[in-house]
């Protein structure tokens, strides 16, 4: 039996085998099947994943390196632009300095007229303010000399030259007499 036994346990072995080999076969072309069916679906939809994430990577990247360009760009024109700028700011300055001088010398020019005129003014007015005080003085001087200077015949004289000096303006129609004396009004 011992042997019987050992056929048997190789038959049992033996069978069991031939039933794992068909197991492990109806496995493998299941998982064959399996694998044939969902992967490559699964391995094509990955693929495409990668292959636009790469596309759009790419035009990610150019559009970040025009971009980039366009920057370079804004950034050589910006120091154009800042120059030229800087520029017309000194020559605005430049302007506005000689507008300024030249408002100045003008400034001064119509100041040192009006101060001329001014002085000219004054002077003319001193000058007219001292005639008056003079004739007033040489008016009162007289008024108080001549009466003592004078005696009867040069007041007569005086009176007849005047006289006469007053027909000749009037005409020679007029004849004024005068009666030879002259009376002073103050006494």
């Amino acid at each position: 039996m011992f042997l019987f036994a050992e056929v048997d346990a190789y038959e049992s072995l033996k069978a069991l085998f031939e039933n794992n080999l068909i197991n492990w076969l109806v496995l493998m072309a299941g998982v064959v099947y399996l694998w044939n069916k969902f992967v490559p679906p699964m391995f094509k939809a990955r693929e495409d994943s990668i292959t636009s994430a790469i596309v759009e990577a790419r035009a990610t990247k150019a559009q970040g390196e025009a971009m980039l360009e366009e920057q370079k760009i804004k950034i050589a024109n910006a120091e154009q632009e800042a120059a030229k700028i800087l520029d017309e700011a000194k020559a605005l300055a430049t302007q506005l300095k000689q507008q300024m001088e030249a408002q100045t010398l003008k400034d001064m020019a119509d100041l040192k007229t009006k101060i001329e005129q001014s002085i000219a003014n004054e002077r003319q007015a001193a000058i007219s303010s001292l005639r008056q005080a003079a004739a007033r003085a040489s008016i009162v001087l007289t008024e108080k000399a001549l009466p003592s200077l004078l005696d009867e015949t040069a007041k007569a004289r005086l009176l007849t030259q005047f006289m006469e000096q007053l027909d000749k303006e009037v005409g020679s129609d007029t004849t004024l007499k005068t009666s030879g004396s002259l009376e002073s009004a103050q006494k």
